[in-house]
């Protein structure tokens, strides 16, 4: 068979592409019957199937019985566990401050002579209504079985601290204990947390501790599979993403963030279950875990050095990484390479400057177009798909709509340039294009130089190619020699026939450029789901215009073809998405439902935060009408709200244990319990009245201001509330009497309201409200 250089370059293309995207997938799993050195997802497993049982919240009788068991298996693995008892507040998220009562898990693996510790981190509770075997049960499984491996093994140098926090889905509060007081917070070398947001995927090291040039250097040694970009960390830390990695960072510790995050669709809901994880992102997470604790444990923790890294994949496990002080003498080069470039354009007359500047201004008129047109597809669908509309973040069938949306965009990609190609050369599009590029390279260097080489070494390699192929065989596209004389002379020189040359050329310029720039618009589908799909889309646009010379080679400047090869797959995508997302047993539909009682007024609620009600819940609400919601539970938007019977039950208690007024300032000394046992209680001060300090069981919080409080009501969340109670002293100022209300929550409806079981395909979330009874109670002092 001869192949056509157009058809070698795009089957080309298309296999590089999915090759790349196929090395974003975790490795395979290690059976039980690997040898006592290695880590295996299976023998993780059997950790899992224990621990996400059943939903384990802060405070729940199911969370003492997980934190039971890893006491006992703990001890098992010849290590003397220690239970962290304590009380935290933290202000980090404004009011209602996170406040809980928590029992971190501390291990400690001796080192021969050690230097300082290497902490293995992952916590152990999940949210209300999720047995949590991804989030994060896979990081506590990990860990026990990287703890066995270890034990395997000859000692390692250094300690290995094995830290299983709790409240981590309070506010990272746990965490937060640990490195306010546990004695061993000052012992720690680096820190390694584990966590997920999905149900599988790859891991990712996503976030990086300070100087995190030698971690990411011994992170490419040591780890057998690593995925790492220092691109991650800088769009996390402007998205205000907080793991346990957070407190370590704030202490100026080290430290290094793994996670998985596709299947996000089981993201804290109840089918986040064992049967649902992929066991190779166990796998790869475990993977991680005991070939760094090996390497860290190895090295002098106490000589670490201060500066920070940009590092990214290429083909491959292969992790690429240079100083931070690098960044502008690479920028500067890619800049004289695009000069060189657009002067010997300019030379062949090619290009012009100012037609340069028209294709860059075009180019982003694409991006935009682009961005809109998959941006209001994504919202067009939401709102019309009954599916999509109750899902609260990506369909179960995402990957089909992430291949759709993608198809979609590189269609009205083609379609503008084609557009753009009516006005301007093939050259002077590519370089309007990539000064664009160049440009964001401009900003990330100076701004985020850790995105610095996503536009880099992408744009180096498409100059050259861009020099290879459109320059040197000229601004048209490549045609074959007319075969009979022409009835008229042409208005510009006919180009040369596409060769096989040229398409060599064009593949190997996109190698680089895809192993860097492709990545990119595929993680930020998993990362941001349906709903921003105009973010990812925009990449995807971005990334086609480092292609715009082998859209030319393929005729997309001057036909439809191209617009068309894309177009007409993304149709039949789109089509399978949305014919296949249906809800059944084992993908549940979530359906959000509460029971409310204001024991003050004597009145009861049915909630709800869904805009579409299932037939079962409907049942709750016969009225069928959005009511103005008179019950605020905190964290939720209600959408439906209906009168229930009102029952007999207890609200919570308040104790005034002491009660003093001097100098305009009132000073209240408090108890506040659940009547119910319920492990959540939520405290506010109701009235407009300024708090000055508070104390919340030991934590003192000193406003920073006189008089906070007056525009946003002061109050706490508590998890984890012990049977006695908590003490809350108050000071406010002096203005008259003031109103405390007090709710606290159970995870459970009332059994005897409930008209029978919910049905297998329908699932109560989000984890805030379903499935839970909330009792209020107000009291004035």
């Amino acid at each position: 068979m001869r192949w056509s250089p157009r058809l070698l370059v795009a089957v080309a293309l298309l296999a590089l592409v999915a090759l790349r995207i196929a090395q974003l997938s975790p490795p395979a799993v290690v059976p039980a019957s690997a040898p006592p050195e290695v880590f295996s997802a299976e023998r993780a497993r059997e950790h899992l199937a224990r621990i996400a049982a059943e939903p384990r919240p802060t405070g729940s009788a199911a969370h003492r019985r997980a934190r039971d068991y890893l006491l006992a298996e703990l001890s098992k693995l010849g290590v003397e566990p220690e239970i962290q008892s304590t009380s935290v507040l933290s202000r980090q998220w404004g009011l209602p401050y996170d406040a809980a009562h928590v029992e971190n898990i501390v291990a400690r693996l001796p080192g021969a002579d050690s230097t300082r510790a290497v902490a293995l981190v992952a916590h152990y509770d999940s949210v209300p209504g999720s047995p949590g075997a991804a989030d994060d049960g896979s990081g506590v499984a990990a860990l026990l079985e990287t703890l066995r491996a270890l034990r395997s093994g000859a000692p390692l140098r250094n300690d290995v601290l094995l830290l299983f926090t709790d409240a981590e889905e309070g506010g990272i509060l746990g965490g937060k204990a640990f490195m306010d007081e546990h004695p061993r917070r000052g012992e720690v070398g680096i820190a390694l947390n584990f966590d997920a947001r999905g149900a599988g995927g790859v891991v990712a090291m996503f976030d990086t501790g300070p100087g995190d040039a030698w971690p990411v250097r011994e992170l490419a040694r040591a780890a057998p599979y690593p995925v790492a970009s220092s691109l991650f960390p800088e769009v996390a830390r402007r998205m205000g993403h907080s793991t346990d990695l957070s407190v370590f960072k704030r202490a100026g510790i080290p430290g290094l963030n793994f996670a998985f995050s596709d299947g996000a669709a089981h993201y804290h809901a109840p089918s986040d279950t064992v049967s649902n994880l992929d066991l190779r992102s166990v796998q790869h997470a475990g993977d991680y875990a005991l070939s760094l604790a090996r390497r860290f444990g190895a090295l002098d923790l106490g000589r670490r050095g201060g500066e920070d890294a940009v590092y990214f994949n290429t083909w491959g496990a292969h992790l690429v990484s240079h100083p931070t002080s690098w960044v502008p003498a690479i920028a500067a080069l890619i800049a004289c390479l695009f000069a060189g470039v657009a002067a010997a354009a300019r030379r062949r007359q090619e290009a012009s400057l100012g037609r340069i500047v028209a294709g860059s201004l075009g180019f982003l008129a694409l991006l935009l177009g682009v961005s809109a047109a998959a941006g209001g597809l994504a919202w067009a669908l939401r709102r019309a798909h009954p599916v999509l509309r109750a899902m609260p973040f990506e369909p179960y069938n995402a990957p089909a709509y992430r291949l759709a949306i993608a198809l979609v965009a590189l269609a009205a990609a083609s379609a503008g340039y084609r557009l753009l190609r009516r006005r301007l050369g093939a050259c002077e599009v590519a370089l309007g294009a990539l000064l664009v590029w160049l440009l964001l390279l401009a900003a990330a260097s100076l701004a985020m130089p850790g995105a610095s080489f996503y536009f880099a070494w992408p744009l180096a390699s498409a100059l050259v190619g861009l020099a290879a192929v459109t320059i040197r065989r000229g601004g048209a596209p490549p045609t074959q020699l007319p075969t009979s004389p022409p009835t008229q002379l042409p208005t510009s020189p006919p180009t040369l026939p596409p060769t096989l040359t040229d398409a060599a050329l064009l593949v190997a310029a996109a190698a680089p450029a895809v192993a860097v720039a492709v990545p990119g618009p595929y993680l930020l589908f998993v990362a941001l789901g349906l709903p921003a799909a105009a973010a990812p889309a925009l990449a995807v646009a971005l990334v086609f215009g480092l292609f715009l010379p082998h859209a030319e080679f393929l005729g997309g400047g001057r036909s439809r073809s191209l617009a068309l090869a894309f177009g007409a797959p993304a149709v039949a995508a789109l089509a399978v998405a949305c014919a296949t997302g249906g809800f059944t047993e084992a993908r549940p539909r979530p359906a959000s439902l509460a029971y409310a009682l204001d024991a003050a007024a004597g009145e009861a609620h049915w909630l709800s935060a869904d805009r579409d009600l299932d037939p079962w819940t409907a049942a709750y609400f016969p009225e069928d009408r959005v009511q103005a919601p008179s019950f605020a539970v905190p964290y939720v938007r209600l959408a439906h709200q209906s009168e229930a019977p009102a029952l007999a039950l207890p609200p919570p208690s308040l104790t005034v244990l002491g009660d003093a007024t001097g100098g305009g300032v009132r000073s209240l000394r408090l108890r506040l319990a659940s009547a119910r046992g319920a492990p959540w209680l939520f405290a506010e001060v109701a009235s407009p009245t300024a708090v000055i300090r508070a104390v919340v069981d030991g934590r003192s919080v000193e406003e920073s201001a006189r008089g906070a409080g007056r525009n946003q009501r002061w109050g706490f969340t508590y998890m984890g509330l012990p049977p006695e109670g908590i003490e809350w002293s108050l000071e406010v100022e002096d203005a008259g009497p003031i109103e405390i209300r007090l709710m606290d929550q159970t995870y459970e409806l009332p059994r005897e309201l409930a008209p029978g079981p919910r049905p297998r395909e329908i699932m109560g979330a989000p984890y805030r409200l379903a499935d839970s009874t909330f009792v209020s109670g107000s009291f004035w002092l």
